[in-house]
């Protein structure tokens, strides 16, 4: 499930990066602009970058747990959730749009990235049944970003929460829960948002309400959206490509990064890197 394909693979079980995760009122319907590239990154005085260069250990990572009371009961919320727990959970079926209705499968995934090194399930529980996740994990090595195997960098691979438990910003509340998360502060995390994992029949919006949702969402937790020429972020339009740039994150790691944005040297030259 956590791994990016081409559109034209349909098979179930083998996307990632997205969400389904809408809350309150749709935003109006607007055209993407151009994403910056390097925008946001450390603090710019005076047109100079101050950021420190310190080699500095990082922090371990933290347990992090929260209960919310909800019209449907209290909804238990854990980060590191592990392979064994996830297990004996039952799969909400409202939960659909990375597993293709395949509950098993959608299991099954999240006990895998939980059991990988620098994996993190975080998971929304209900009695015995999961109702929302967000999988955390390095990206894959045979990936444009997992190819350097840098253990800084890390990817949001998908984020969902079920279709019986929207409107209570569960999605809001477990990114909270993540990136409360020291082990993050000095990490670069990206994401993909693909049109074709988005609940649009769900939530009856259309791809660029939906799109702006998401980026509404993510900008609460420090993402900004970023150009590349990944094909398959570069293949629709309204597809996302965001990035968490951590408070402590070197700016030597951002640009060992930002070199992995564009395959073409030219378009990497002209734009700095």
């Amino acid at each position: 499930m956590f791994r990016k394909e081409n559109k034209s693979d349909k098979r179930p079980g083998r996307a990632t990066g997205g969400a389904s995760v809408p809350s309150g009122t749709a935003p109006e319907k607007g055209t993407p602009g151009k994403p910056p590239f390097a925008y946001g990154f450390g603090r710019v005085l005076d047109g100079k970058i101050k950021e420190s260069e310190r080699e500095e250990q990082s922090a371990p990572r933290k347990i992090n747990e929260l209960d919310i009371e909800s019209p449907k009961g209290t909804i238990h919320l854990e980060n590191y959730c592990p392979a064994e727990k996830l297990e004996q959970l039952t799969v909400d079926p409202g939960i659909r749009m990375f597993s293709r209705n395949n509950p098993d499968r959608q299991k099954k995934a999240l006990m895998k990235v939980a059991s990988l090194e620098g994996g993190n399930v975080i998971a929304g529980i209900v009695d015995d049944l999961l109702i929302s996740y967000i999988g955390m994990h390095h990206p894959a090595e045979r990936e444009r970003w997992g190819k350097p195997m840098y253990p800084w960098l890390f990817e949001l691979g998908a984020i969902e929460v079920s279709r019986n438990y929207r409107e209570i910003g569960l999605a809001g509340k477990m990114l909270q829960l993540t990136f409360d998360d020291p082990l993050y502060d000095d990490k670069i995390v990206l994401t993909t948002a693909f049109t074709w994992h988005w609940d649009l029949e769900g939530t009856g919006m259309d791809k660029m309400q939906y799109r702006e949702l998401f980026i509404h969402l993510a900008e609460k937790f420090s993402f900004i959206e970023m150009a590349t020429d990944e094909p398959n972020v570069t293949m629709d339009a309204a597809n996302l490509f965001l990035v968490r740039l951590g408070k402590n994150a070197s700016f030597s790691n951002y640009q060992k990064f930002a070199s992995l944005l564009f395959s073409n040297d030219w378009e990497a030259m002209l734009r700095g890197f």
